[in-house]
């Protein structure tokens, strides 16, 4: 993925025949332990703050606010839009932001929100001659290629889905009944979006502004990507298996922009919007520690600097490791900290 490319069978976490997910892998084993305690149903509302140290979070339970005390660390996990949602409304980011919502200022990190990227794609839909069966997963390959050989890593991601998926309904055209489906994506977008808050309460929720394909090279490889995957869908090797090409079918290129703006869909990898680094707009440190707040780190998808070429989840998991071995090393087997 991070190099030449190629095509190769999904990588897939299966546990005796069934989809296995990381809280199945590292919670549920552990849910005895004394040390944890899962709070389902619990909406975190702000981090408590002593100054310029958390000290807890406070969280609304069965509507009602319960305040949370950390004996070692605060620790944020809540993903690239709601980590940054907290950390602002808890009086950390832009400080224009929070001055327009009536939000004390506790500490400038103008990087906060910014820099959002996500994966997006552009769905390619052939009909079958004949009903297929569904594999396990319903996406049985992946593919990651370069629309240009000078690249050093691919630019192209696409998922070969074994049944029709919907376009938006800007798009204007239905599925059919049986068919397989191209995710024509973009491994590595160019484009920056960010997110704003909507309001100064828990309730507020964020203004999402992903600005997927505002950058020209971003649109370039759309129409690579897309074209990649009509080459693949009408090759003669899928004369005895498809019908037709359903979507979305040869079009002049003004038609074909208009397609991939209205067809643009996400991959849910949103990421990258409380950054690691050592620049101003730089959010954690290389600890994932939350500049000029003590005992504050973020472990999720928000600290990567940019976007992975593959999917994210892998990665998650290692960041979520590499926090636990550094509060570990931090406090011993006395840490006790509050996740969120």
């Amino acid at each position: 993925m991070e190099g030449p490319g190629g095509v190769a069978i999904t990588d897939l976490r299966i546990n005796q025949g069934k989809r296995e997910s990381v809280y199945d892998s590292y919670i549920r084993p552990r849910l005895q332990q004394q040390n944890l305690t899962v709070l389902t149903g619990a909406l975190v509302t702000r981090v408590l703050l002593s100054g310029t140290k958390a000290i807890g979070v406070e969280a609304v339970v069965e509507g009602k606010r319960h305040r949370f005390h950390a004996g070692a660390e605060v620790i944020l996990s809540m993903g690239a839009v709601n980590t940054p949602k907290v950390l602002m409304q808890s009086g950390i980011g832009p400080e224009d932001q929070l001055h327009s919502h009536g939000i004390a200022l506790i500490n400038h990190l103008p990087g906060l929100g910014q820099n959002l990227q996500d994966h997006i794609a552009f769905g390619c839909t052939w009909e079958y001659r004949q009903p297929q069966l569904i594999g396990g997963s319903g996406c049985e390959t992946t593919l990651y290629w370069r629309s240009d050989s000078r690249l050093d890593a691919p630019d192209l991601l696409q998922c070969q889905l074994e049944f029709p998926v919907p376009s938006p309904p800007e798009v204007g055209t239905q599925p059919p009944q049986h068919g397989w489906t191209m995710f024509a994506g973009l491994a590595k977008p160019v484009s920056r979006g960010r997110l704003r808050l909507s309001g100064a309460g828990p309730l507020d929720a964020p203004l999402i502004e992903p600005g997927s394909l505002s950058a020209p090279e971003d649109m370039a490889a759309a129409f690579a990507s897309i074209n990649l995957c009509r080459a693949l869908g009408n090759s003669e090797a899928f004369n005895g298996l498809v019908k037709r090409e359903v979507v979305p079918g040869p079009k002049e290129r003004r038609e074909m922009e208009q397609f991939i703006r209205n067809a643009v869909l996400t991959y849910w990898h949103q990421s990258c919007t409380a950054k690691m680094g050592r620049d101003a707009m730089s959010v954690v440190d290389c600890q994932l520690r939350v500049y000029g707040i003590e005992k504050l780190r973020i472990a999720d998808a928000s600290i990567m600097p940019r976007i992975t070429v593959g999917n994210t989840m892998a990665l998650c998991v290692v960041i979520g490791e590499r926090a636990a071995d550094m509060v570990l090393a931090a406090h011993g087997s006395m840490a006790t900290t509050s996740v969120s």
